[in-house]
This record gives structure tokens, C-alpha cells and sequence, in this order.
């Protein structure tokens, strides 16, 4: 399962399936960190899905300023 897949899946199907795909040395550090990338790529689309992100130009000039 990806994060662009057109079939929605819950987190918990999401969180599993990253886990069956690190190796099996993973540590629980490894772990975390994927979970929490996880995450935030799910935030970011759901910001973008309810428009609340800015374009790049708006970006460029908050920080021109």
C-alpha cells in the first residue's frame, strides 16, 4: 500500500504495512522514524486536500520579507 493508492485504507492498515517493508534488523528508533514520516506526509495531504497550503511565490516572498 502507498500513500497515492486510489483505495483509502486506515492508518492502522498504512502503519502495518510500512512495518512489513523495513528490515527485519529495524530498530524501534527505525521504527519511529517511519511512522512519524508516515505521518506527516498524511498531514501534509490532508492540508493540501483542504486547502491550506500556500504556493511556492507565496512562499518566496514571505521569505524575501
Amino acid at each position: 500500500m502507498k500513500l497515492n493508492d486510489p483505495y483509502p485504507v486506515n492508518d492502522k492498515q498504512l502503519a502495518m504495512s510500512t512495518l512489513e517493508a523495513l528490515p527485519e534488523t529495524a530498530s524501534l528508533h527505525d521504527i519511529r522514524e517511519e511512522l512519524e514520516v508516515l505521518d506527516g506526509i498524511k498531514s501534509g495531504q490532508k492540508a493540501a486536500r483542504d486547502g491550506r497550503t500556500k504556493s511556492q511565490e507565496e512562499v518566496e516572498k514571505l521569505f524575501a520579507s
